[in-house]
């Protein structure tokens, strides 16, 4: 979600630099791709640690729901 919004926002800036500046439309492009893949990483770890930390709470939360003894 996050990366579509900077997605967004920078083509946005990029269509306001206008057709006469092709350049600068291709160089806020390659800024773009460069952000987007230094951030994915992290962005994917964030997502494996939230769904570890969800898988944990659901497997916590069977064992108080039914109690064994």
């Amino acid at each position: 979600m996050l990366s579509a919004l900077i997605l967004h926002l920078l083509l946005t800036l990029g269509a306001h630099l206008g057709e006469a500046d092709a350049a600068g439309v291709l160089t806020v492009a390659a800024g773009m791709a460069a952000v987007l893949l230094v951030l994915l990483p992290f962005a994917m770890l964030s997502v494996r640690r939230a769904l570890d930390a969800l898988s944990a709470v659901r497997t916590r939360g069977r064992a108080v729901a039914s109690p064994q003894g």
